[in-house]
């Protein structure tokens, strides 16, 4: 699963590059957009895990690509917020306010991550990789 998790890091880094320029920096937009580039890496990955197998990912393959694109995901998603919050002008006011909001505050916000990329790629290695996989093979 190593070669998937690491493309799947390429992958989504550069969709991050791009958005975070584009959308963010460009066009003013809010980190809300850093959701479709999770989704569309997701699906970026589903398709070439098919394309290169040419199959779909069996139930044991599936937990580990969900949740090892999860981490990876996290991961790298933490590192880019992280820059943004030093890249505004208000950080000192953002580190205090989250410093201020408490352990259990950040736990509940990790779990609701935890949930939402698992959410996420359930859906590309179930759905999508199904649909890509009937589409390119049937």
């Amino acid at each position: 699963m190593k070669p998937y998790l690491l493309f799947f890091a390429a992958v989504y880094s550069i969709t991050l590059v791009l958005l975070i320029t584009v959308l963010i920096f460009g066009l003013n937009l809010g980190g809300l957009t850093l959701l479709p580039a999770l989704i569309a890496a997701a699906f970026i990955s589903a398709g070439h895990f098919v394309k290169k197998e040419q199959r779909l990912p069996s139930s044991d393959e599936k937990i580990q690509l969900v949740w090892g694109s999860s981490a990876v995901a996290i991961i790298i998603g933490s590192f880019f917020v992280f820059f943004l919050v030093l890249m505004n002008p208000n950080a000192e006011a953002i580190l205090k306010a989250a410093d201020k909001a408490g352990l259990a505050l950040a736990a509940v916000v990790m779990l609701c991550l935890i949930a939402i990329h698992g959410a996420v790629f359930h859906v590309a290695y179930g759905w999508y990789a199904n649909r890509y996989y009937q589409k390119k093979y049937l």
